[in-house]
């Protein structure tokens, strides 16, 4: 079919029509996979079809399948038609043909974004005239999608054009129930509004935006909704750490699944490029340790991949994540925590930790077993669980553990703590009853103090 020649059209635009509606209709009724390869098949089929008769004059003779250039030039000079054909997408037979032409256009070559900033210096209203086709009812899912996808790809390049109350009115419209949009065209458009750092704070605290990112399926997502969410935290990695209130083990934990179950290699790739740029952030790196990311990169070398070069970058983070695992393992992390007065779950809490660094704690007459005592004290609940389990990792893993907590009287608060009836308690007496636990277990070391 794509090999023959092209079909005579039966009154021109009537078979382009037909054609179209068939596929809107599909398209309309489709979901996930269906959806995006509906999309396709409808932009395949408007690409071989002559224009509609109601379009600008401007774009009469241009070509849909030129290249962006020559596309770009039937606008130059002529802000006026960029204007009329933005009106003229008030049609939907009209809006496919246009929206598909400028859209294609801007994905081949972003230099043509200039047309749009020269429309805009110029007060043409680019905002209002895409959003009321995105909002327009009865707007078709294809359509409403490109003219979402131009609207938020030009605030993404030129964001100056643009009010902080325009990009709310935008989100809250494609986010609304009943939008013509699909999911897909909604986190499109998400992830182009992310591009603009001036409104990326705003963007992320608004309802449903983090959700939309951070809740997609690692296993079940279409691979380009995943692709897509991964790019966007790829945005969120350069912004300062702090800046947004982002949910570290969150991402890391999404970003760690993908690897496990994606197997499609542009997918993989951006993942270990974004896990790349959080280790380059203290708060992201504790997460992509503590959270045994390097297990499963490791095992990424197993795979078989075309591209040769992403074992390259499967090993070279591995070497990363292992140098911030020797970092993070350290006792001198641990003695820092302890001085802090508050402790958190976390690898150095781990009884790998403890197995490998429990001589350490012998030094300064068992300075940091003092310390850890006192914090049995905290007000903190999380500070006096962590406590509590590590003096019980203490006691399992040292050969004088058990002595030694004796002489510090431990284990009578250690006892109290068991019995605590405060609700934010419950994390505390778990652990001080295992706690308690490993220090009332007789030892084999302990047989020595029997009598032979």
């Amino acid at each position: 079919h794509f090999g023959s020649k092209p079909r005579p059209l039966i009154s021109n635009d009537r078979r382009m029509a037909a054609d179209a509606d068939s596929l809107v209709a599909r398209y309309g009724a489709a979901s996930g996979e269906q959806t995006h390869s509906a999309a396709e098949l409808l932009r395949s089929e408007i690409l071989r079809s002559q224009a509609p008769n109601n379009i600008p004059a401007a774009l009469k003779g241009v070509d849909i399948r030129a290249p962006a250039l020559t596309k770009k030039a039937a606008f130059e000079g002529q802000i006026d038609a960029l204007a009329a054909s933005l009106d003229a997408c008030q049609d939907a037979g009209a809006a496919r043909w246009i929206l598909t032409l400028i859209s294609d256009m801007l994905r081949e070559d972003s230099s043509c974004f200039s047309l749009f900033e020269e429309a805009l210096g110029k007060q043409v209203n680019v905002y209002q005239k895409l959003l009321d086709v995105v909002t327009r009812q009865g707007t078709e899912q294809y359509v409403a999608d490109k003219a979402a996808w131009l609207l938020s790809s030009v605030i993404g390049n030129a964001p100056r054009f643009f009010t902080e109350a325009e990009i709310r009115g935008l989100v809250e419209r494609l986010q609304r129930q009943g939008s013509a949009c699909s999911e897909l065209g909604v986190l499109d458009a998400l992830v182009n509004l992310l591009k603009a750092d001036t409104f990326r704070a705003v963007l992320w605290k608004m309802p449903g935006v983090s959700e939309t990112i951070t809740t997609v399926s690692a296993q079940n997502a279409l691979s380009p909704y995943l692709y897509k969410c991964i790019f966007a935290m790829w945005l969120l990695s350069f912004e300062a750490e702090g800046a947004l209130n982002l949910q570290e083990d969150i991402l890391v934990k999404k970003l760690r699944d993908v690897l496990v179950h994606s197997r499609v290699e542009k997918v993989i790739r951006l993942s270990l490029t974004v896990l790349k740029n959080f280790l380059d952030r203290k708060a992201w790196a504790e997460q992509v340790v503590e959270l045994g990311v390097l297990e499963v990169v490791q095992q990424l070398e197993y795979e078989k991949w075309r591209d040769s070069e992403l074992y390259d970058d499967i090993r070279d983070l591995a070497c990363q994540i292992s140098a911030r695992v020797a970092d993070m393992s350290n006792f001198d992390r641990y003695e820092r925590e302890l001085k802090e007065g508050t402790l958190k779950w976390g690898f150095i809490h781990s009884s790998k930790f403890w197995a490998d660094n429990v001589l350490k704690f012998e030094q300064s007459d068992y300075k940091a077993i003092k310390m850890l005592a006192a914090l049995l004290h905290s007000p903190d609940p999380t500070t006096m669980a962590v406590a509590c389990h590590d003096i019980g990792e203490f006691v399992a893993c040292h050969p004088l553990g058990k002595k030694k907590i004796a002489n510090l009287q431990v284990k009578e608060r250690v006892m109290e703590l068991m019995g605590s009836t405060s609700a934010e308690h419950r994390e505390v007496r778990r652990e001080a009853l295992l706690c308690c636990q490993k220090i009332m277990l007789n030892k084999w070391q302990d047989m020595d103090n029997f009598p032979q």
